[in-house]
């Protein structure tokens, strides 16, 4: 069994190698990046109060969040890998959610936003950005 596993090791090892590499990049942009996309949030955000700006209908608008719906589907992705692979999976994957477009995304960011570790791992990180933690 062990000779079996070592044979496939061996098999792909330069595959091996850049799933290595490309995790560690992500690692690093990850931890790059999620402090500044958290402090684009409004700090009200997860309070009751907040109220959506509304979206303009023009192409501008709609590029926008084709762009934004992209990029956090990337992000829910990428937090899937880094779930097995070093990163900050579940903070991308909120971060992707949060950046996404579907029905009933408000209902589930408020239950996420519900625990205390998620409530403290995004502000501190927000924190890192230099902005004042969100208000729930």
């Amino acid at each position: 069994m062990l000779d079996q596993i070592l044979a496939i090791i061996n098999q792909y090892e330069e595959i091996l190698i850049m799933l290595s590499i490309i995790s560690g990049v992500i690692f690093v942009l990850t931890l790059l990046i999620t402090p500044f996309l958290l402090g684009l949030i409004p700090e009200n955000y997860f309070s009751a109060s907040y109220v959506k700006p509304t979206q303009s209908n023009t192409l501008l608008g709609f590029i926008k969040t084709i762009v934004t719906t992209i990029l956090g589907t990337v992000l829910l992705l990428a937090g899937i890998i880094m779930l097995v692979t070093p990163g900050q999976g579940v903070i991308s994957i909120l971060i992707g959610l949060f950046l996404m477009q579907f029905p009933g995304k408000r209902k589930l960011e408020l239950k996420l936003i519900k625990h205390n570790s998620t409530f403290k791992a995004l502000n501190w990180l927000r924190n890192k950005a230099a902005k004042p933690p969100f208000i729930r």
